[in-house]
């Protein structure tokens, strides 16, 4: 069974973050026969997902559209949704792509080595030829982020996900002290290679973990709260932290978790100090880095929204490009994602 499931590739839908929108028309591009897409085509496809309704469509895409400020767009009441098709309505999707399109010219600007694409004048867009191994750290970090379109069955997708965590590690390490010792913690298919696994269950990765720390255990937190079944990781994938010759508490600690879903947003907590002090009592405050494949860039580089991002450091797309450059574990990166890379490279879909 492939890793992709062809059927939940799709534009989205009722969807206003249009670092969504330039995710699925880079992915469009990079599974389209020809490797390239117009505006025209990319309308296309829209208007193909609803049954060649260009109201419906228009609909669609006009809630990312005012958030890219393409006015033809603003101009439409909802209530213009209604009714019969209007000759412009193909015009102004295509117009409310063009603004999409101007929104991923600034990904390239971001990473410019790094991006896979050709943004051409007349506004197609093509998938570089051939691909380096920076190109391709940046494709994978663009399927981590759309990992809907994955297979569940046979965990394909947690495959994916497991694989991320790993991803994160050489990241992770430049921002940690480097005599630091760093264990992998996730409950994912890491933990299979990682030589210093903390322990099976969650109750016991924690008391490993409290121990390691020189920190005692919540009272509250014992076997039976945390699940004797539970294998969990309580939303910790990383951790790093630098023991003294005291042995005493209060060492320099780092928390990293890793999240690859639309969710990820929610997931700033489940590491958090508020949460994990119902597990071990920390007198202290550790540093917490929230990875995330996807992009959370605003038109001019800011982040998108600034009061989503709380009680962690977060580390996005063009973050970890920035990180893997400097550990230099590019070629690592690419060997691990190669099964996945070679079915991208002799998948086509029809349009």
């Amino acid at each position: 069974m492939p890793y992709l499931d062809q059927s939940k590739i799709a534009l989205p839908k009722l969807e206003a973050d249009y670092n969504v929108w330039a995710d699925y028309i880079e992915l469009l591009v990079i599974v389209h026969p020809d490797r390239k897409l117009s505006v025209e085509a990319i309308k296309d496809r829209l208007l193909d997902e609803n049954d060649g309704d260009a109201r419906k469509a228009l609909k669609q895409i006009s809630t990312v559209s005012k958030k890219i400020l393409t006015p033809l767009i603003d101009k439409i009441a909802d209530d213009q949704f209604e009714g019969d098709a209007d000759p412009e309505d193909e015009q102004r999707i295509k117009t409310a792509f063009l603004g999409v399109i101007d929104y991923m010219k600034c990904r390239k600007a971001i990473v410019d080595n790094y991006y896979p694409f050709d943004i051409h004048h007349d506004y197609s867009i093509s998938l570089v030829n051939p691909l380096n191994n920076k190109h391709k750290i940046y494709i994978i970090l663009l399927l981590c982020s759309l990992i809907r379109i994955f297979n569940r069955k046979d965990g394909f997708s947690y495959r994916i996900t497991h694989r991320f965590e790993e991803l994160c590690e050489k990241p992770f390490s430049i921002l940690t002290p480097a005599i630091s010792n760093k264990e992998f913690f996730g409950a994912g298919g890491s933990a299979d290679e990682n030589p210093n696994p903390v322990g099976q269950t969650f109750y016991e990765k924690v008391s490993v973990l409290a121990n390691n720390l020189s920190l005692p255990l919540h009272p509250f937190f014992t076997k039976e709260a945390a699940g004797v079944h539970n294998v969990g990781d309580g939303g910790l994938d990383w951790v790093s932290y630098m023991p003294f010759a005291d042995k005493l508490h209060t060492m320099p600690t780092f928390f990293a978790q890793c999240a690859c879903g639309n969710d990820w947003e929610d997931k700033l907590f489940d590491a958090n100090k508020a949460k994990w002090n119902q597990y071990i009592l920390f007198p202290y405050d550790y540093k917490l880095y929230h990875f995330i494949p996807k992009s959370f860039r605003g038109l001019n580089n800011e982040w998108m929204n600034n009061i989503k991002i709380h009680s962690a450091i977060l580390i996005d797309r063009f973050r970890i490009i920035e990180l893997l450059e400097k550990a230099n574990n590019e070629n690592a990166i690419v060997a691990l994602y190669q099964d996945l890379l070679t079915e991208l490279e002799n998948t086509e879909i029809d349009f």
